[in-house]
């Protein structure tokens, strides 16, 4: 649902917005997703579309605890920077030329459950860098996002029927496990994984948004 929602009302918006010199972008646009429903698994920034997203736990930039070991969600993500990047021209060099959502946010991914009942929205950025150099920019990402998605109408209302909608900033110096290689059970865990630090930010929960800097996502 939610790619459609991007290559139909999402792209629209990116005409509507691209700078006066640009014609309108013809092409049909690509979305690219990948779907996981492990108890426990980390993500990584691909940069690209080429291979899979996941990881095992404590090899990627962050860790998805997807449940709470009844239950377990099946979660798509949706590689919102790769969809937004499509819409660009470049040069021989290699360089962009014309960039169609120019200063447009883009973060990492959109994450949501699959199946009737909606419970969790999620969009997720991940940084390399420290978490003290991005905290401006990566909540930046966030913000721009969240309010370019609620001026969409579709795409608000489609957002607004999940229970929970939810932003995460990941980089290094967040909030992380403690409890890595402990031999307790999965719910022990869970049960011991850190709180997220929240963003205070009125423009995002105003929005019906929480947001929080963790590299750990707690379902």
């Amino acid at each position: 649902m939610l790619g459609n929602l991007l290559k139909a009302d999402f792209f629209t918006y990116i005409n509507e917005h691209r700078p006066g010199n640009l014609p309108e972008w013809a092409q049909e646009p690509v979305v690219h997703d990948e779907l996981i429903d492990d108890d426990v698994f980390d993500i990584v920034d691909m940069r690209g579309i080429a291979g899979s997203i996941k990881r095992e736990q404590g090899q990627g930039e962050a860790t998805y605890f997807n449940g709470d070991g009844t239950y377990r969600y099946a979660l798509r993500f949706v590689m919102f920077e790769e969809f937004v990047n499509q819409f660009r021209t470049f040069r021989q060099n290699g360089q962009t030329e014309n960039d169609w959502a120019k200063g447009m946010s883009r973060p990492d991914y959109m994450v949501y459950n699959t199946g009737e009942e909606r419970s969790v929205f999620i969009i997720h950025e991940l940084s390399s860098g420290d978490i003290k150099s991005k905290h401006t920019d990566g909540r930046k990402q966030l913000l721009n996002a969240v309010v370019a998605l609620s001026k969409i109408p579709n795409i608000r209302d489609y957002i607004g029927g999940f229970a929970r909608r939810l932003c995460f900033l990941s980089a290094k110096g967040c909030v992380d496990a403690t409890p890595q290689g402990m031999a307790d059970s999965f719910l022990e865990i869970y049960r011991h994984l850190p709180d997220p630090l929240p963003i205070n930010n009125k423009s995002i929960t105003n929005r019906g948004f929480q947001a929080f800097e963790s590299n750990i996502i707690k379902l």
